[in-house]
């Protein structure tokens, strides 16, 4: 089997499930008024536009196939825990940086919009927000997840752990 796309069909076949329901629990939390009240606040109005979530996980399929391919190189170095923080990592850090570009992209929108900078002075607060989900995401998915997708494509590729004399 291709040793480069292991880790990208794994990553797809476990990753883009777990992507796509925790994009459905976010979702489903707006409903919520006081998130509903800070969404507004926020202005990420725009996310809840199905057309940028149909944008999103396409991003995701296409972030998780690119970084699944770096996983057998890392095991190969790594162990697997280190390789499973590593690949949940780049993964969470590059969907991070896609969404702030959409965010973004909505905040000068709704200025253009508004007229007001007022609004502005929540931004900082609203990407701190975000980097705190994100990097609580990240432990989390690389504790289930992501050990789920580098514990496959490890016993698929029957990568042996290293022996004391290797390191």
């Amino acid at each position: 089997m291709n040793t480069d796309t292991t880790g990208s069909k794994f990553a797809l076949l476990i990753g883009l499930p777990i992507g796509l329901a925790m994009g459905t629990m976010a979702l489903s939390v707006s409903k919520f008024y006081p998130f509903r009240f800070l969404l507004k606040l926020a202005s990420f109005k725009l996310f809840w536009n199905p057309a940028v979530w149909t944008l999103i996980a396409a991003a995701l399929a296409v972030i998780l196939w690119t970084t699944g391919k770096m996983i057998a190189p890392a095991l190969a170095k790594n162990d697997t825990l280190r390789t499973s923080f590593l690949f949940t990592f780049r993964v969470t850090l590059k969907l991070f940086i896609f969404i702030c570009a959409i965010y973004l992209i909505a905040v000068i929108a709704e200025w253009c919009r508004i007229g007001d900078a007022a609004f502005l002075a929540i931004v900082p607060y609203s990407l701190i927000a975000m980097i705190i989900f994100f990097s609580f995401t990240t432990v989390i998915v690389a504790l289930t997840g992501g050990f789920a997708v580098v514990q496959l494509t490890k016993m698929k590729l029957k990568i042996a752990p290293k022996t004391e004399e290797q390191i």
